[in-house]
């Protein structure tokens, strides 16, 4: 028998490894109910369909003085609706409040007003995001590109589709650490990898096939996540409201993007960030062959780099923006207000998109070392 021969049964077995893995599943089918929870509740809160409705009922109107005069008419100082007046208002003193601050009296907003005050705080983020003279210009052209004045859509949708899959990560986390800790680990423990190395493609093909059966753990269970939240909200809620602007979401943002395409940008980052964290699980259950020492490893550096990503200041820009591509900062909604550009052989590209090549680089670089160490330690237990 050829050695090759055997890989496909060794993927198998490691496959049917982690789903016999009885705490794996148990996470596995507590999140996936997640998934309807989420699809539920992170659109709406306590809102009902019908009233949902009567949110969306400016969607279409264009963000001029005419809207604003109403506004104004409709809402007291402070952008409350009067009890019996039209909710849809509501949503609109949102994004106006982000503009013109919170807590001051808004009887005298204009369009015009609001339209100046947010280029103003634009440029108070050019400064405490420390851009040199080329990333204001980038943002700057940007700017021209949007088509202003913009058209009002009501974001209860957007908003919420976004923030469900940003969640999303946090949960991989967890299974992916419960689920993967143990992938390189189990052998040892038992001291029943001397008898695997030993059988027909027990070298190279156990190592690539325990990767791949991670990484199709991992990328299934994304994947299926994902699929129930947004299919649950299509039935639920639809997607009015997606082919806004993300300036309507988040008024300070100068990527020319709608929600669609962010929310597209978002389930990219989140499904190569859990491909990302998989590799990153199996590399170190590969170093240390201990399950539960992996899992705490995983569980608190995650959570330790978080940490330290919100916790250097903007003044050490490279350190930063490079913490700040890490999963748990960059899969975020509010990456549409992240100014700072990463210059690559004379262009600029946005933290999205180093984000995206670097998670799928820095897995391949793992898993390449990771062979090399596995191979170290067979030659050293042999």
């Amino acid at each position: 028998m050829k050695k090759n021969g055997c890989f496909g049964a060794l993927y198998k077995f490691e496959l049917l490894k982690i789903l016999k893995n009885k705490v794996a599943v148990i996470a596995f089918f507590i999140f996936f109910a997640f998934g309807f929870i989420q699809g539920e509740f992170e659109v709406s809160g306590n809102i009902e369909p019908a009233t949902l409705k009567q949110y969306m009922s400016l969607d279409g109107r264009i963000l001029d003085g005419e809207l604003i005069e109403e506004w104004v008419e409709a809402t007291d100082e402070y952008g409350n609706v009067p009890e019996g007046g039209n909710i849809a208002y509501e949503s609109l003193t949102i994004w106006i409040k982000d503009m013109a601050g919170y807590g001051i009296v808004l009887n005298n907003v204009t369009s015009e007003w609001l339209y100046n005050e947010r280029l103003r705080t634009i440029d108070e983020a050019y400064t405490d995001s420390y851009l040199d003279k080329g990333e204001i210009a980038y943002w700057k052209a940007q700017e021209e590109i949007l088509e202003k004045p913009f058209v009002w859509k009501d974001s209860y949708i957007s908003f919420g589709v976004q923030n469900g899959i940003c969640n999303t990560i946090i949960i991989m986390l967890l299974v992916i650490a419960v689920s993967l800790s143990t992938i390189f680990s189990t052998e040892t423990q038992r001291k029943t990898d001397p008898m695997i190395r030993a059988s027909i493609g027990g070298g190279k093909e156990t190592y690539f096939a325990k990767i791949l059966a991670g990484s199709t753990f991992s990328l299934f269970s994304v994947f299926l996540y994902l699929g129930v939240f947004m299919g649950y909200v299509r039935i639920k809620w639809g997607f009015d409201g997606m082919d806004a602007l993300e300036t309507v979401i988040y008024p300070f943002t100068q990527m020319n993007l709608t929600a669609w395409q962010t929310t597209v940008i978002l389930l990219i980052l989140t499904v190569l960030g859990s491909f990302l964290l998989s590799t990153v699980t199996m590399f170190v259950s590969c170093v240390l062959r201990n399950g539960m020492g992996t899992m705490g490893i995983i569980v608190g550096g995650y959570f330790g780099l978080f940490a330290l990503g919100t916790s250097i200041p903007m003044h050490m820009k490279t350190l930063s923006k490079i913490c700040c591509l890490f999963p748990a900062l960059q899969i975020s909604p509010r990456l549409v207000y992240e100014f700072r550009l990463f210059k690559i052989a004379g262009h600029y590209f946005r933290s999205y998109q180093v984000a995206g090549m670097s998670y799928v680089a820095v897995a391949l670089l793992l898993i390449f070392f990771g062979y090399i160490h596995y191979k170290r330690y067979e030659i050293k237990s042999n």
